[in-house]
């Protein structure tokens, strides 16, 4: 993934003046995400209560978190670049003491989190906190 940083992406979500403004700039993001390969999207990596299927992958590194995650659908890869900006490259321990969700609320997303994406999102969140 293309390293975009926090502040660049909140502000680019938070200049979208409308619904479908801030789903282009989405779908414009999901293109920062690189793929992951079909062996790596196994049913272990799959993130359970997705509305849509969606695959995280963690390892570590000096004791610090790389997250690498992909989905069927180009609105919650956009997601996952928000969601990656804010995870990627923080300790175990940083990453139990942060409230993503209150982090990820800062971005503009909310008329995208519908109550069945909110609860995928959430598990994401849940999965990377673990």
């Amino acid at each position: 993934m293309t390293e975009i940083s926090r502040d660049t992406l909140q502000a680019r979500l938070q200049a979208c003046t409308s619904k479908e403004a801030t789903f282009k700039e989405l779908v414009m993001l999901s293109k920062q995400l690189d793929r992951l390969p079909e062996s790596e999207k196994t049913p272990e990596h799959q993130v359970k209560g997705c509305e849509s299927a969606v695959w995280l992958i963690e390892s570590q590194e000096n004791g610090y978190c790389l997250f690498r995650a992909d989905s069927d659908a180009k609105l919650m890869r956009g997601v996952l670049v928000v969601i990656l900006s804010l995870t990627h490259g923080r300790t175990k321990v940083e990453l139990q003491a942060m409230d993503l969700v209150a982090e990820l609320s800062q971005f503009n997303l909310s008329s995208y989190l519908t109550s069945s994406r909110t609860n995928g999102v959430l598990g994401i969140l849940k999965q990377i906190q673990a």
